[in-house]
């Protein structure tokens, strides 16, 4: 089986669009175009990533090239003429994740409508995806378990909203959906006239709209699995992650061992060891029948009364690839000859680097 791989960027906004025919903003479009070569790291051998230029693609995964495999790069404009040689039994689109806009372009670059996740499927990954599918996953992973902490509630108004955030000194208001550190507001016990304006423009366009206590965070991290769509999960490993101003930054390249010492200082190993096999059993039937492939959980350790630290176990649920899930990929490659992966992006074009 030969898979086609793509890195989709802007997915998380794509899912919040819901149609076809979407136009990616240009940070977007340009995460997208630089780290275009990005599944080289996971694809194996033959395997074959759709890119929009390929010269540009396969300069940028020059410094890594000694690590990664014979992977083949295909412009996008020339997916059909490269397919009518293949057998498309064969292929599998293996994206950083799947959406409805992302269906429509490969549709239009001559892959096969047949051989797509059809609507029924897309819609149901959307819904799975909404920030609002959590709130039960959050609830079943914290149940009687002690030293974690987490509420998540959903508005559909004005007047809920209000309510909701009055019921804290700070909270957050999230939008249903929305990429890695966007759609995500901070706000205190009444609404300003702008934050009303804020939240109605969210309920125009979304139709709802996350509140969430405001937690002190002391530290970003995430677990990382693998869902095959039939009741099952699994997990692949640790995320130890760094943001800026919520904008994903890099990633620490260890051993699960190293990364697991590291949080040991803040949490005990016991109650992330409880929390992982609760995530694998929930996340299976969470997933099934609906979707299948990789997915990562966002967690956080929380500052509490008396410098008391607490996990928050399901800050989010991203069901697609991950840049954790990246981090992982280029540590077995490299065999740990580097300690970090940064993201970084200037003048429209992003850079990864290790070191």
């Amino acid at each position: 089986m030969m898979k086609i791989h793509i890195f989709n960027p802007e997915h998380d906004l794509a899912l919040a669009f819901g149609g076809k025919y979407f136009t990616a903003p240009a940070a977007g479009r340009d995460m997208r175009a630089s780290l275009a070569y990005l599944p080289l790291w996971w694809a194996d051998e033959e395997d074959v990533i759709l890119v929009d230029d390929e010269a540009s693609a396969r300069t940028a995964s020059l410094p890594f090239e000694k690590f990664l495999p014979n992977v083949k790069l295909i412009e996008k404009r020339h997916l059909a003429d490269w397919m009518t040689g293949c057998q498309t039994s064969e292929l599998v689109v293996d994206p950083w994740g799947w959406n409805a806009a992302l269906c429509g372009e490969l549709s239009r670059a001559g892959y096969p409508s047949d051989l797509l996740p059809d609507k029924r499927m897309i819609a149901a990954v959307r819904d799975l995806s909404h920030r609002q599918s959590s709130i039960s996953l959050l609830k079943e992973v914290t149940d009687g378990l002690d030293m974690t902490v987490g509420e998540r509630f959903v508005a559909h108004s004005l007047e809920e909203t209000r309510d909701l955030v009055g019921k804290n000194p700070r909270s957050v208001l999230k939008m249903p959906w929305s990429s890695s550190g966007r759609g995500i507001r901070y706000v205190r016990g009444i609404l300003t006239d702008n934050e009303e304006g804020y939240v109605s423009n969210v309920l125009k366009n979304q139709g709802s709209i996350l509140v969430e206590p405001y937690y002190d965070r002391v530290m970003d991290f995430a677990m990382e699995f693998w869902a095959d769509g039939k009741g099952n999960a699994s997990f692949l490993g640790l995320s130890l992650f760094e943001t800026v101003n919520g904008a994903y930054v890099g990633n620490l390249l260890a051993p699960e061992e190293t990364k697991r010492e590291l949080l040991s200082e803040y949490l005990p190993l016991p109650l992330l060891d409880s929390v992982t096999q609760r995530l694998v059993q929930k996340l299976g039937a969470w997933c099934n029948h609906i979707y299948h492939g990789p997915l990562g959980v966002d967690m956080m350790v929380v500052r509490a009364e008396g410098d008391r630290r607490l996990l928050h176990p399901c800050v989010e649920v991203n069901l697609r690839r991950t840049m954790g899930h990246v981090a992982l990929h280029v540590a077995e490659r490299t065999d740990w000859q580097f300690h970090a992966m940064h993201v970084t992006g200037k003048k429209g074009k992003f850079i990864l680097s290790l070191t």
